[in-house]
């Protein structure tokens, strides 16, 4: 008998914390994911001043592949493609887009959304190139 209540007991606490676990593994994987765009964002940045060439980063509904354009023509990319599925089988990112790195460290500004579930972060990217997570 007094097995069978801590069983129960074990089983009403496990439903009260169940929702706030999935709550905060969304936010964890959205925040890792984040977190890693911007690390590779700011990576691409200094990749394009260092070797004086263009270096893009091109997000698809699935991936971003990050290519760092060393002849002129992306004929002899490097390239590493990234899928979603390494943050969470649920993320998006969007808009689908590519964002560009001048030799300058220059690049076009906007702001992508990433979301996992409800939750969602945002990375913002202005004229010269600077990104930052919100």
């Amino acid at each position: 008998m007094e097995v069978l209540i801590v069983v129960v007991i074990i089983g009403v606490m496990s439903a009260i914390a169940l929702p706030s676990f999935s709550s905060w593994r969304e936010k964890q994987a959205v925040r890792g994911a984040a977190q890693t765009l911007l690390s590779h964002l700011k990576q691409a940045r200094v990749l394009a001043i260092a070797e004086n060439r263009s270096v893009s980063i091109t997000f698809t509904s699935t991936s971003y592949t990050y290519d760092a354009d060393l002849s002129g023509s992306c004929g002899a990319c490097r390239s590493q493609v990234i899928s979603y599925d390494e943050f969470s089988s649920n993320l998006s990112i969007s808009p689908t887009t590519t964002r560009t790195f001048t030799s300058r460290g220059t690049s076009n500004s906007g702001t992508m959304t990433l979301t996992v579930g409800g939750t969602s972060r945002s990375i913002t990217q202005n004229v010269i190139g600077r990104s930052y997570l919100q």
